[in-house]
């Protein structure tokens, strides 16, 4: 045999010689990947972020529609039961490492009535929850003179200001817990975005046409149904 000749390379030898290197070829191309991902990333979430202070620095009314967006999806509690059920449709039953998923949705009643709610005012309820299965009308006691002053039920934000033709204003405020109540009837100066704590004054029972307070209209509603008030807070 010819010294001379070219022998035939070991294929385990070459790729022995070669494993480093394609492993730091890979490894460099990975950082590179993971730093300029990084980069955009940060980047995107600085205007992301500043878009948002800009928008709620804005009073124009396209402002406040997204402001209300922004409120309402981070209050939004997630869904864990449809999450199961998608979950069961696509890969069987539920894993037992996910203990959320067994837990079942509680009533809206029991979350409403785990907070602290404090009553609006006191009074007689003069239109139940069934007449329109949305809300109540609370008079003042007859006997009373004071002036009818209507508070917060709890901690929330203004979310809707509405003007109601004679009979006042209406206020839509979101509490905590996914709770948004509504208080109509009333002379207020408070507008969208303004935030009050519990038993905070909200206004007081605007005058109907006989020169005497109107009767509170109060509705609470907790994701897309409304709750009667009478079965979490009394009115006495």
């Amino acid at each position: 045999m010819n010294t001379n000749e070219v022998r035939e390379r070991d294929p385990e030898v070459v790729w022995k010689k070669e494993r480093g290197r394609w492993n730091e070829d890979y490894g460099k191309r990975t950082n590179h990947s993971f730093i300029s991902s990084f980069i955009w990333r940060l980047l995107l979430s600085a205007i992301l972020f500043g878009l948002i202070i800009g928008v709620y620095r804005s009073q124009q009314a396209w402002a406040v529609s997204i402001q209300h967006y922004i409120a309402q999806s981070l209050n939004r509690e997630m869904d864990f039961q449809a999450a199961e059920s998608w979950y069961v449709a696509h890969f069987g039953e539920a894993p037992t490492i996910i203990p959320i998923f067994k837990e079942s949705q509680d009533d809206p009643l029991k979350v409403i009535a785990s907070l602290t709610l404090i009553a609006p005012m006191h009074g007689i309820v003069t239109t139940p929850f069934s007449a329109d299965l949305r809300g109540i009308e609370i008079s003042p006691n007859k006997y009373s003179n004071a002036t009818q002053q209507v508070k917060s039920v709890a901690t929330g934000r203004v979310i809707e200001v509405l003007n109601e033709t004679l009979s006042g204003k209406r206020l839509t405020i979101q509490h905590m817990g996914g709770l948004v109540a509504v208080y109509g009837h009333l002379d207020t100066t408070l507008k969208v975005n303004d935030w009050v704590e519990a038993e905070d004054s909200l206004g007081w029972l605007s005058n109907g046409l006989s020169g005497q307070p109107q009767a509170l209209y109060f509705a609470m509603k907790q994701g897309e149904g409304y709750i009667d008030p009478l079965e979490v807070m009394s009115f006495d």
